[in-house]
């Protein structure tokens, strides 16, 4: 069981927002039964890739808990200096600059990140664009200084969206235009939980939690049981968690425009794009995603944010029948707003006191 609940994802990928607190955005209680040799609960919080990391892991005995620091922090700093866009000379920042047809070769993580990007965006009519970093800039995320771009400036970005391909045998990108430029905020986090998750089974770690600014990876089960009390933070109030859900060896991340955003003329405008429009993307407030591997549910949940709750709920049946969700959009003028989640989860998805009144739950067929 759970001490405190946790939220899920911010989707953000660069310099410290303001504010950002060492505190944990959650803790789950891990219980694990005794044996003659206990494992050792260690717990330990950092910063990095712009956000803050917290893991609570159970330590075998021949485990020193700086090793395990190590390794985490390791992991998530190899994702960060290969795929960050804050640094000048990152592997993604080289290949934003490299010249129209010109082959770049890549590293394995950016081979996995891009090729993941890659199958997203071709199943879901490119409403994951991991070149969109052009539109970002027009739009004055990166600086947090919102404008409203010229309708001819988000016509000559939009043209750059999506001019590249990758090669397997050398593994390498041919960038077929300058102005396309690459940005995986939208994917790299999970990339980053799978990969100190893998290392730390590998050195003996099969129990704990590991969080990276809300990208939440679950290593086995608490003490009696097989799952986690996973809370979901409330995208009317970011403060609040307004839901639980129970998960058990998965990931867990969520997507929605309260956590990013900039101000323009008085209305606030979330950073994930909609690669169709230019324009930031409208109709969920957030989308959760619950699967086996953590660069999905990252990748999935901005997909399926962009792609809206109707054609989400098409498009997992589609392409991702194994994965659960929740979706969460405004209801009509009047009514409350709406929870819908895929209908395995019922049972396991459940409000918290006093939310009832504010949403209604339904569970997709």
């Amino acid at each position: 069981m759970k001490s405190k609940m946790t939220d899920i994802k911010t989707g953000y990928f660069g310099k410290f927002p303001p504010g950002t607190s060492l505190l944990p955005l959650l803790w789950l209680l891990i219980c694990l039964s005794g044996c003659d040799q206990p494992p050792t609960e260690h717990a330990f919080t950092f910063k990095t890739m712009g956000t803050v990391a917290s893991c609570k892991l159970m330590l075998p005995q021949d485990l020193k808990p700086g090793e395990v620091e190590d390794i985490v922090q390791g992991s998530f700093s190899d994702v960060n200096t290969a795929l960050s866009t804050w640094l000048p000379d990152s592997e993604i920042s080289r290949l934003s600059r490299a010249a129209a047809d010109s082959a770049v070769a890549v590293s394995e993580l950016m081979r996995t990140c891009l090729q993941k990007s890659q199958q997203l965006n071709t199943q879901s009519g490119g409403a994951f664009d991991p070149t969109a970093e052009s539109l970002m800039r027009l739009w004055g995320f990166y600086r947090r200084q919102g404008r409203l771009p010229a309708q001819a400036a988000l016509d000559s970005a939009l043209a750059d969206l999506g001019r590249w391909r990758l090669e397997d045998n050398p593994v390498r990108v041919i960038k077929e235009k300058q102005g396309t430029r690459f940005d995986l905020g939208g994917i790299a986090k999970g990339l980053a939980v799978d990969l100190a998750a893998t290392r730390l089974r590998e050195a003996g770690v099969h129990h704990g939690l590991i969080d990276l600014g809300g990208n939440l990876y679950c290593l086995g089960g608490a003490q009696g049981r097989d799952d986690w009390r996973v809370g979901i933070r409330n995208p009317l109030n970011r403060d609040e968690l307004f839901a639980t859900v129970t998960v058990s060896e998965a990931s867990v991340a969520t997507s929605g425009s309260y956590e990013r955003f900039v101000m323009i003329d008085g209305r606030r405008y979330g950073h994930i794009m909609n690669p169709a429009t230019g324009r930031p993307a409208e109709g969920l407030l957030s989308a959760t995603v619950i699967a086996s591997e953590g660069i999905l549910a990252d990748g999935l949940s901005t997909t399926l944010f962009v792609l809206g709750p109707e054609k989400a709920m098409v498009f997992l049946r589609e392409y991702y029948s194994e994965v659960e969700a929740v979706l969460v959009y405004p209801g009509a003028e009047g009514a409350v707003d709406t929870v819908m989640a895929t209908q395995r989860l019922r049972g396991r998805f459940s409000l918290l006191p006093g939310y009832e009144k504010q949403y209604q739950v339904i569970f997709a067929d």
